[in-house]
Order: C-alpha cells, then sequence, then structure tokens
C-alpha cells in the first residue's frame, strides 16, 4: 500500500528545521529584486553599465560558490556551511549599504553572491544525507517549495519596503537572513551524518577505486544530459520580459501574469503532485517531465495571442515541478557519500551556467528569426536533451538501481 500524502508530509519531519531557515531565507531575499534601482537611488555617480557590472558581480560569486562548496563541506559539516553562508549574506548587504565606489561594490556584490548561493547545494546535500531513498524525491520537492513561498513573499515585502525608504531593504534582508540562520543553528536535523573527511576516512573511501570510478562516470554522463534542459529553463526568468514587452509589444501585465501561474503551480501542485509519482521510476519521471515541458516552450512562440503564453507557462511549469526533483535525486543515487555535496554542488553550478548562457544564445536568435522559430529551438534543445535521458537510461552501466520504489515509509523516524 503506498504511503498517504499525510505520511509522506509527516515523513519530512526530520528535516523541518531546513524547511523553516529555507522558507524564512528567501522570505528575505529583499534587496536583490531591487538591487538596480537601490543602486540608482542611492550611487547616482554610477553609470547604467556600472549598475549592471555590479549586478552581474552576485552571478559570478554564486557560480564559485557552486564550484567549491563541497571542498568547504569537506572541512565543515554541511550545517555549519550554511549557516556560515547565512551569515555572510546578513553582513554583505550591510556592507554595501556603506560601501562607496564601483569596484568595491563589484567586490562586496561578489561575496554576497557566494554567501547567497552556497546556501542552495548545502540544502539539498543536507536531504540527501538525511532522507531515505524512499522519500528523498518528495523532500527535494519540499525544499523547493519552500524555496518558492520564500520567493513569493520576499519581493512583495521588499515592494513595500521600497516605497518607503531604499535603506529598509538592507535591513530586511540583514535581520531575516539572521534568523534563517538562527533557526538552522538550533534545528533538530535527525539522521544527519557528519561529512568532514578525516584521513581515516579518505583511505576507506579510496579503497574501491572500481567503484568510484564509475560513480564518476555515471554522474558525467547524467551531468551533460541535463544541460540541455538547464538552458530551456534559465529563458523564463532572464528574458521573458523583454520577450513580452519589447517583441510582442505586449503589456508588462502579461509578464506578471506569466510569473503569478508559474508561483501558483508550483506552490500548490508541486507537494502533490510529486507524491502521485512519488513510486514512479527516475528514467519514467524524467522523460514525463521533459515531454511537459517540450510542449511548454514550444507553445511559448505562439504568445502573439498572450493567453498561449499562460498555457505554455502552466505546461513547462508542470515540466518544472516533476524534472527538477528528479534530477536532484538522480544525482544523489549515482553519488558516493564522500561526493554527494561536490556532485549537487556541481549541479547547481550547471543551473548557474544555464542562467548566464541562455539569454547569450536566446536574444540573438530571436533578433534573427520570429517568435516561432525561435521558440521551436527551444523545444529543439529539450527534445534533445528528452533522447539524451532515455539513451544514457538503457546503458546499464551508466544508470543505477532504478526500480520501483516500495510502497513503504522506511526509514521516516531517522
Amino acid at each position: 500500500m503506498r504511503p498517504t500524502l499525510r505520511e509522506n508530509l509527516a515523513s519530512l519531519r526530520p528535516i523541518r528545521g531546513l524547511l523553516i531557515s529555507v522558507a524564512v531565507a528567501r522570505s528575505s531575499v529583499m534587496l536583490f529584486p531591487f538591487y538596480g534601482a537601490y543602486l540608482a537611488v542611492t550611487r547616482e555617480e554610477l553609470s547604467p553599465a556600472g549598475v549592471g557590472l555590479v549586478i552581474g558581480a552576485f552571478g559570478v560569486g554564486a557560480l564559485v560558490a557552486d564550484l567549491v562548496v563541497s571542498q568547504l563541506s569537506r572541512r565543515l559539516s554541511e550545517r555549519r556551511v550554511a549557516v556560515l553562508g547565512m551569515i555572510g549574506v546578513a553582513v554583505s548587504v550591510v556592507v554595501v549599504a556603506v560601501m562607496p565606489g564601483m569596484w568595491p561594490l563589484v567586490a562586496v556584490t561578489a561575496a554576497w553572491g557566494f554567501c547567497y548561493e552556497l546556501i542552495n547545494p548545502v540544502s539539498y546535500t543536507l536531504v540527501a544525507m538525511i532522507m531515505p531513498d524512499s522519500q528523498r524525491r518528495f523532500a527535494f520537492a519540499a525544499v523547493r517549495l519552500a524555496v518558492n513561498v520564500g520567493m513569493g513573499i520576499g519581493p512583495v515585502l521588499a515592494g513595500v519596503l521600497f516605497n518607503v525608504s531604499p535603506s529598509l531593504l538592507i535591513w530586511g534582508t540583514a535581520v531575516g537572513y539572521l534568523i534563517a540562520a538562527g533557526i538552522l543553528a538550533r534545528a533538530k536535523l535527525a539522521g544527519i551524518q557528519q561529512s568532514v573527511v578525516t584521513p581515516a576516512a579518505e583511505a576507506v573511501d579510496d579503497a574501491p577505486s572500481h567503484d568510484r570510478r564509475g560513480s564518476e562516470v555515471r554522474f558525467w554522463s547524467f551531468f551533460a544530459s541535463i544541460m540541455p534542459i538547464h538552458l530551456a529553463y534559465a529563458l523564463p526568468p532572464t528574458i521573458i520580459s523583454a520577450y513580452v514587452i519589447q517583441d510582442l509589444g505586449s503589456p508588462a501585465v502579461w509578464v506578471s501574469a506569466i510569473f503569478a501561474v508559474n508561483a501558483l503551480l508550483v506552490i500548490t501542485c508541486e507537494i502533490g503532485l510529486n507524491h502521485l509519482m512519488n513510486h514512479w521510476r527516475r528514467r519514467t519521471t524524467l522523460l514525463a517531465g521533459y515531454a511537459c515541458a517540450l510542449v511548454g516552450f514550444g507553445l511559448m512562440g505562439f504568445g502573439a495571442n498572450p493567453w498561449m503564453l499562460l498555457l505554455g507557462t502552466a505546461w513547462w511549469t508542470v515540466g518544472e515541478m516533476i524534472v527538477f526533483p528528479a534530477m536532484l535525486d538522480h544525482v544523489s543515487a549515482v553519488s558516493p557519500a564522500a561526493l554527494k555535496a561536490r556532485n549537487i554542488g556541481l549541479y547547481a553550478a550547471g543551473v548557474n551556467v544555464g542562467v548566464l548562457a541562455a539569454p547569450l544564445l536566446f536574444l540573438p536568435l530571436l533578433a534573427a528569426t520570429d517568435a516561432r522559430v525561435s521558440w521551436a529551438v527551444v523545444a529543439g534543445v529539450v527534445a534533445l536533451g528528452m533522447i539524451s535521458v532515455a539513451a544514457l537510461s538503457s546503458v546499464k552501466h551508466l544508470w543505477t538501481s532504478d526500480e520501483v520504489v516500495p510502497a513503504t515509509l522506511e526509514g521516516t523516524s531517522r
């Protein structure tokens, strides 16, 4: 008998403190959505190009964090890395308020992005360490829900505070992240394993070298196969406003509607959808999600009718809710304990590579062709990723155990 939704929700008890901390932290993301406007108001000496350079430094710092988080986790516990990251965000934004000059702002913004991004892969690593295999995908969906709920609250609060005084965004972000750090530091994370690597542990880890080589091959082949989906899903948050307003000539309200549909579906449906699919094989789950994404991104090319934009958004949002927890679940499944933090950090780096690369590739394409062709190319990229995953999962030594999850709540008391 499959567990009920209530039982699946009860299984999240070991990571309840983590989920609350993530939700509070993301609800405190107030300064960054208004960072350009904040700089324009408080740093009149900065040119538009200078403002862009300062904001871009945030992404550079975030990418560096993804690449080095595993090394930090080898010296500190994952919980400590996340707590220090939250404290680092609070300190960085306070420094932003008093830092004069463009290049010092670039440096402190990069540090802010670094600390901010540390929290993401570490949160998923904690889930992978704590939750049993049968509940891991559902738990990843719960973390994504905490993120999305927070990101729905933070910008709304930021808009209110900015109208009162832009400086309030600094203090709202700093205080919120300090509260989130305190919650995580005191949280009881049941079943957590210490990942600090001792010399003895390194020796044990080095022993089965053929197994480690096999896990490396499985991870890197999967990493390559999912890059197309990272490129596709980088487009909505980066170029959708320009596409709707400039290329389609539609009112800005349709941009808000797209983000509202996406947020509403994720908040209301992701937990239930992943509950229903929790017993599916990862291969089946991924291919179903890719199919939804392919339809959704293809429909975005028919945006001359704005309602088609919302229909396409609904389809690729369903794909997002299916694919992203399943990808994290698979990365965790193919990663031995000593490599979980590194591999989840690299997975997050792949997401940020997509955010950096996708607009650079898509906008020139959109300028050279019409919208239908451009989004058909995006759908083709998703199809390429779908074929790659299907092919990869058919090769036994490149995949991993992918049986139907037993209908039990094994390990939920861990």
